[in-house]
């Protein structure tokens, strides 16, 4: 028996021989992994240490429940989502991005929880790890819940500095009985693991560290909760009220903020609605289909709780495919019935699953870049949507045929500089046509494109349409044409977020003479959107020669 002071702490040990110890691999010490063992029996050793007032971390962030350096684990072959190194090491600290690297959802659902995860419960905890938001809408008994409640209890566990969790829902019961409830039952297998006191709608680490349920019944439930972690869960987020939302935003002001909704889409407005739509750039975006259930799939219960291929039959047989609630609880998917919506975002979605998939995008400076390769014998048109500085972009935008190649958008560039880019896409693509917005300054890019020798044509969207009868102007038949072309899948489009988000917040109506009219770019800002620049620019791209309105050339 020998006896010692350490930096450490005092310690006292009594041994005979140190048996040969196997190694044990796994992200979080204390499960049971293959190649280990759950518990090690250390015959005649007896150790004790007073704690000592100072741990060295590898990395304070990553100290699941030992003091021990660790060092960086491979990927499991099943689990493309976990990261290769969970504790990182001081010297690689200034190379990590604006959000430090979390350990893998996924394996920690694994190897902490004890649960196996389907495919696109994967996919939604893996986004949480890339994302600040994520929106995910899903058909009935997809286990949308469950993935909730084990996003909640990793983002705790993942911060061991300080962190805290908000969960809300339309009604208390909704918070209590459901996501809750789930909680709780995930919770008890691995309480030693986890640790603290979970009650029902609470669980308590530290003062800094803790997770809560709220309900929705007013704004002033969100007042008061700093943390540089904060992760909020809205559990069946279609029916959740504005004024909420609106304080969930002043909750994201934190350093690291992390937002999770998650329902089904039966809204036709709202916040969740607006993250698929309007909102869409700034949230990455699944949705969760009833046919991909591995039971469906499989055409019997793979996994026990899921939706199953009988369920789906029968409501297909009752509900029928097409009508509204059949695509919002089987198919995961919004109405397109909005009778004031331009372009249904199902056939906008259609339109990139084609062979643009390949579209890469790239940042240049303050310029985003969108484009693929495609056959050179088709004709080439260039459309140019022109703005100068302001909140708004200038956009040049290509297409091949049926198919749109680039889209270039520019900000803080003035005409001249326009003037500039717009020149060098002529000569290297040598288009058949070259339409610009010519209303406003876009007049003097024609202008001077023309001196320089560039056959262009400046288009004024706002004049006469030439089915006079049916549209207001140019602009409404130019859309309404566009529109006939999604609905028929004559157009293929890159991956473009905030194109995406245009195109499917377009809205129509009939003035009182019963012509066809698109919403105004100052409509549009009183709801809160951004003018439809990209828009503005596909609808130019595919506008069809006019006789009746002249075009400068």
């Amino acid at each position: 028996q020998q006896t010692r002071n350490s930096k450490r702490g005092r310690v006292s040990v009594e041994k005979t021989r140190m048996p040969t110890l196997p190694v044990i691999k796994t992200a979080y010490p204390g499960k049971e992994a293959q190649g280990g063992q759950l518990h090690l029996s250390l015959p005649r050793l007896r150790l004790s240490v007073q704690p000592a007032p100072v741990l060295r971390w590898a990395n304070p962030n990553h100290a699941h429940g030992t003091g021990l350096r660790r060092k960086s684990l491979a990927p499991l072959p099943e689990d493309p989502g976990r990261s290769r190194t969970l504790i990182i090491p001081p010297s690689a600290q200034g190379k990590r991005a604006a959000r430090p690297p979390l350990p893998s959802p996924v394996a920690f659902a694994r190897e902490v929880l004890g649960v196996e995860l389907w495919a696109k419960q994967a996919e939604v905890l893996n986004a949480l790890t890339e994302h600040r938001r994520v929106a995910v809408k899903a058909g009935n008994g997809l286990g949308k819940g469950f993935c909730a409640a084990v996003a909640l209890l990793w983002f705790v566990h993942a911060h061991p500095g300080g962190a805290i969790a908000l969960s809300t829902a339309p009604t208390f019961r909704q918070v209590r009985h459901v996501l809750w409830r789930q909680i709780r039952r995930l919770y008890r297998p691995a309480a030693k693991t986890l640790g603290g006191e979970m009650l029902h709608t609470r669980w308590d680490l530290a003062d800094n560290r803790y997770a809560l349920g709220l309900s929705a019944d007013g704004a002033d439930q969100f007042q008061g909760f700093h943390s540089p972690n904060v992760f909020i869960v809205v559990d069946e987020a279609e029916g959740v009220s504005e004024e909420i939302y609106e304080a969930i935003e002043s909750v994201m002001t934190s350093a690291d903020p992390l937002l999770l909704l998650i329902g089904n889409p039966t809204s036709m407005s709202g916040a969740f609605r607006r993250a698929f739509h309007e909102e869409r750039n700034i949230y990455r975006t699944i949705t969760i289909s009833a046919l991909e259930s591995p039971n469906v799939q499989a055409g019997k219960v793979v996994i026990p709780g899921l939706t199953t291929a009988a369920w789906v039959e029968e409501r297909r047989e009752i509900w029928k495919e097409g009508t509204p609630i059949y695509q919002a609880r089987v198919l995961g998917e919004f109405s397109d019935q909005g009778k004031d919506t331009l372009i249904p975002l199902s056939q906008i979605e259609a339109a990139v699953k084609g062979p643009i998939i390949d579209a890469v995008s790239w940042t240049i400076d303050s310029e985003t870049v969108i484009g693929s390769e495609r056959a050179a014998h088709e004709a080439v048109t260039i459309a140019v949507d022109v703005a100068r500085f302001g909140p708004d972009s200038s956009i040049i935008l290509r297409r091949r045929g049926d198919v749109v190649e680039e889209i270039q958008s520019l900000r803080h560039k003035d005409t001249m500089q326009l003037v500039g880019r717009v020149s060098a896409a002529i000569r290297e693509h040598r288009p058949s046509r070259v339409l610009i917005d010519e209303i406003g300054i876009g007049a003097g890019v024609v202008d001077r494109l023309r001196e320089l020798g560039h056959s262009v044509r400046g288009v004024n969207v706002a004049h006469k349409s030439r089915d006079e009868e049916r549209f207001v102007n140019l602009r409404a038949e130019g859309y309404w044409r566009l529109r006939e072309r999604f609905s028929s899948g004559r157009i293929t489009i890159p991956y473009d977020r905030q194109l995406i988000s245009e195109l499917s917040s377009l809205r129509f109506s009939y003035d009182s003479m019963d012509r066809l009219r698109i919403e105004s770019k100052d409509e549009m800002r009183k709801r809160g959107l951004s003018s439809p620049d990209r828009a503005d620019a596909l609808m130019l791209a595919f506008l069809g020669s006019r006789k009746r309105v002249r075009l400068w050339t």
